[in-house]
C-alpha cells in the first residue's frame, strides 16, 4: 500500500460478519476500514470522510446493494464491491454490475481475494480517474469529487453545507427522476416522521437562491407537488 490513505466503508447488515471478519481482515491487509449497518448511516458517514472504496451488502435492510451502488456511482468515482449470499440469482449479479458496482463477490468471502480486488480497483482509480472526470457531460449540473461543491454547466462552483449536500446527493443519484420527500427526509433526520417538512422547503428555497447568486444561473430543481423533488437534466 502507498502512503496515501484509502478509506474503505463496509456497509453490511450482519454486525458479526462486518465487525468480526470484514473490517479486521481489511485492516490487517493494510486498509483503513470502518463499517455501518444501513445505507442511511453510510450516507451520513460520507459527510465526515472521503472514501476510496465501498464494500456493500447485497441484502441491506433499507436499500438493495445494487441500488446503493447506483446512487454512489452517480456521485463518486470510488471503487464499489457488492457482497452477496451464494444462493442469490445470477440476475442480481448482473443488475449490481450494470447499476454501478465494479465487482460482485459471493460468500463465503476470502479476505485475501477481497483485498486483492480492492487493490485492483485502486489501480484503476489511479490510472483512469482523470479520464472518468473528463467524460462527464459539460451540460449537466454535478457534484464535485468530494461532494461539497455543486458544479454548474458553466463550471461555477457552489459550496454546499451538510443538508444541501445530502439533498443534492439524493437528487443527483436519480437524474430526471422524482425523489420522494420521505426518502430525502430520512437522510436529513433520523426521525423523518417528526421532521418539520417546512424545513425541507426552506432548504430548497435557500439552495436555489444561493445557486442563482453564486453561479449566475438557476438550479433546475423541480418540486413535484405531493411527491418530492427532481433534478432536471
Amino acid at each position: 500500500m502507498s502512503d496515501v490513505r484509502h478509506w474503505v466503508l463496509v456497509v453490511q447488515n450482519d454486525a458479526a460478519f462486518r465487525d468480526g471478519v470484514l473490517i479486521p481482515g481489511l485492516q490487517n491487509a493494510g486498509f483503513d476500514a470502518v463499517g455501518v449497518g444501513t445505507a442511511i448511516d453510510a450516507y451520513r458517514c460520507m459527510l465526515s470522510r472521503d472514501f476510496s472504496l465501498f464494500v456493500l451488502d447485497a441484502g441491506m435492510r433499507d436499500a438493495h446493494g445494487s441500488t446503493m451502488a447506483g446512487r454512489l456511482r452517480a456521485v463518486t468515482d470510488a471503487g464499489i464491491v457488492v457482497i452477496a449470499e451464494r444462493r442469490r440469482r445470477k440476475s442480481e449479479q448482473i443488475r449490481s454490475l450494470n447499476d454501478g458496482a465494479d465487482a460482485y463477490l459471493a460468500k463465503p468471502i476470502d479476505i485475501d481475494a477481497l483485498a486483492a480486488t480492492l487493490r485492483s480497483l485502486l489501480r484503476r482509480l489511479k490510472t483512469s480517474g482523470a479520464s472518468r472526470s473528463a467524460s462527464k457531460h459539460a451540460s449537466d449540473w454535478r457534484l464535485g469529487t468530494a461532494g461539497w461543491d455543486l458544479i454548474s454547466p458553466g463550471g461555477a462552483k457552489v459550496q454546499l453545507n451538510q443538508p444541501e449536500r445530502l439533498l443534492m446527493a439524493a437528487l443527483a443519484a436519480a437524474p430526471g427522476k422524482t425523489v420522494a420527500r420521505e426518502a430525502i427526509l430520512s437522510l436529513l433526520a433520523r426521525d423523518a416522521k417528526n421532521f418539520d417538512r417546512h424545513r425541507l422547503e426552506m432548504l430548497v428555497h435557500r439552495l436555489r437562491r444561493k445557486v442563482l447568486s453564486t453561479a449566475g444561473e438557476p438550479l433546475p430543481l423541480k418540486a413535484v407537488r405531493g411527491v418530492g423533488y427532481a433534478l432536471l437534466p
